[in-house]
C-alpha cells in the first residue's frame, strides 16, 4: 500500500491476518525465550499510530499485550520493546495507545520495558536498539513497512548477530519489482538491500517471473545475513492483491511455531494463502489442515529432482524448511501418493525410515 496520508488508516485484510499471524507467534515466542533468557527484545522499524481507523489495534500494542502476559508467568525477566516511527503525529499517537495499554496491567509492566522514538527504520532503529542494550539479546523484529522494508542488509547482520534472533518481514512484489529496472537508482538500491548484486540476475528474466525470482533472491539475502532458515509465503486478499512475508530465524523450532501460528490464523480475515513453491500455484484457505494437493505437487517434483530415494524424514525436514505444509502432513500426503501410483515405497508400510523414490510412469497431477 501506498504510504497513508492522514494519521491513521483503515486496517485491511492483509494486516487483520498478519496481525492475527503475529499475536500467534509471540505467544509461543515469549515464553520459549523467556524461560532461558533474563531479558529478550522486541522491535519494530516502522510501528505506526498504534491503532486503526475503527479502532483496531496496532501491532505494537497487540505485542505489548502479549509481552506482559508472558512477563507475569516468568517473574524475574525483562523484555525491552523499542517502537520506531517516523511521523511526528503518528508517534503521539502511539505513545497514547501504548499508555493506555498499560494502564491495565499490573506490576510485570515494570519490567517491560518501552522506548518509542521518532525516526526511520534505517539507521534510528539500530542506533535505539544499541542505545538500550536490546541488541545484547534475542530480538525479533518487525520490518513491516508501507510496500517493502526499506532496510539494508547491514541492519539484517546486525539482527542477526544474537544466535536467537528473529525477523518477520513483509512487502508487496511491486516493492521487488521496481528494482527489475536497469534504472541505475534502482540498482544501487537494489545492492543495498540485497546485500550484492546477484539479485541483477532479474533483468533475464521473464516478466512473469521477476517477482518470484527476487523473493528468492532475498531468502538468500537473509542466509547470508546469518539466518539459518527463512519461510516464505505468500498471502492473497479476496481481491486478488498479493503480499509476501518472510520470516527469518536460525533455530528449525522457530519455523515449525510459525507454521502453527500461520495455519491458526482466523479465517474471517478473508486471506489465503500460496505456496511460492507450488507450480499450481493453488490458493489455500486458512484452515488448521488445509487442502494438501500442493504439497504433494511439491514433494513429486523434490523427488525427481533427487539422485537418489529420499527417506521420510529427509522429506519432512524439506516441508518444514521449504513450504507453508507442516510435517506431520508428509506421510498422509505420502500414503495418498503412493495410492494414486505417483511414488514407489520401501517398505511397504511408511515410515520415517522409509525410502521413497518417484513412479517413473507419467503421473496426471
Amino acid at each position: 500500500m501506498a504510504v497513508p496520508k492522514e494519521p491513521v488508516w483503515d486496517r485491511d485484510p492483509h494486516t487483520a491476518a498478519k496481525h492475527d499471524v503475529l499475536r500467534r507467534y509471540l505467544q509461543a515466542w515469549a515464553p520459549i525465550l523467556l524461560s532461558s533468557n533474563e531479558a529478550v527484545s522486541y522491535a519494530e522499524g516502522f510501528a505506526g499510530p498504534g491503532i486503526y481507523k475503527h479502532g483496531e489495534p496496532g501491532s505494537p500494542v497487540i505485542a505489548h499485550h502479549v509481552l506482559a502476559a508472558a512477563l507475569r508467568q516468568r517473574p524475574g525477566r525483562t523484555v525491552k520493546m523499542v517502537l520506531v516511527e517516523e511521523d511526528a503525529q503518528r508517534k503521539a499517537m502511539l505513545e497514547r495507545q501504548i499508555a493506555r495499554a498499560r494502564s491495565t496491567g499490573g506490576p510485570e509492566l515494570a519490567r517491560l520495558q518501552t522506548r518509542i522514538e521518532q525516526g526511520g527504520c534505517h539507521p534510528d532503529l539500530l542506533a535505539h536498539l544499541v542505545n538500550t542494550g536490546s541488541h545484547l539479546h534475542p530480538m525479533f523484529v518487525l520490518l513491516d513497512g508501507f510496500g517493502g522494508p526499506e532496510v539494508p542488509f547491514a541492519l539484517l547482520q546486525q539482527i542477526a548477530r544474537h544466535r536467537s534472533s528473529e525477523v518477520m518481514i513483509t512487502f508487496q512484489p511491486q516493492f521487488l519489482v521496481r528494482f527489475a529496472t536497469a534504472d541505475g537508482i534502482h540498482r544501487e538500491a537494489g545492492n543495498a538491500f540485497f546485500g550484492g548484486s546477484d539479485w541483477q540476475g532479474v533483468f533475464s528474466q521473464h516478466s512473469s517471473d521477476k517477482a518470484a525470482f527476487l523473493r528468492d533472491q532475498y531468502r538468500l539475502t537473509l542466509r547470508r545475513a546469518g539466518f539459518d532458515h527463512s519461510l516464505s509465503f505468500e498471502m492473497i486478499d479476496e481481491k486478488g492483491h498479493l503480499l509476501y512475508l518472510i520470516f527469518g530465524t536460525r533455530h528449525e523450532r522457530g519455523v515449525e511455531k510459525m507454521k502453527d501460528a500461520m495455519w491458526k490464523v482466523d479465517p474471517t480475515t478473508g486471506v489465503r494463502y500460496r505456496d511460492p513453491k507450488d507450480t499450481g500455484q493453488q490458493l489455500l484457505d486458512l484452515e488448521f489442515e488445509p487442502d494438501t494437493a500442493p504439497l504433494r505437487r511439491i514433494l513429486i517434483d523434490h523427488l525427481r529432482a533427487a539422485p537418489a530415494p529420499l527417506n521420510v524424514t529427509a522429506l519432512q525436514r524439506f516441508a518444514l524448511l521449504e513450504t507453508v505444509y507442516r510435517p506431520g502432513q508428509v506421510i498422509a500426503s505420502l500414503t495418498r501418493m503412493r495410492a494414486d501410483e505417483w511414488i514407489n515405497t520401501s517398505p511397504g508400510r511408511i515410515v520415517k525410515a522409509s525410502q521413497i523414490s518417484p513412479n517413473r510412469k507419467d503421473a496426471l497431477f
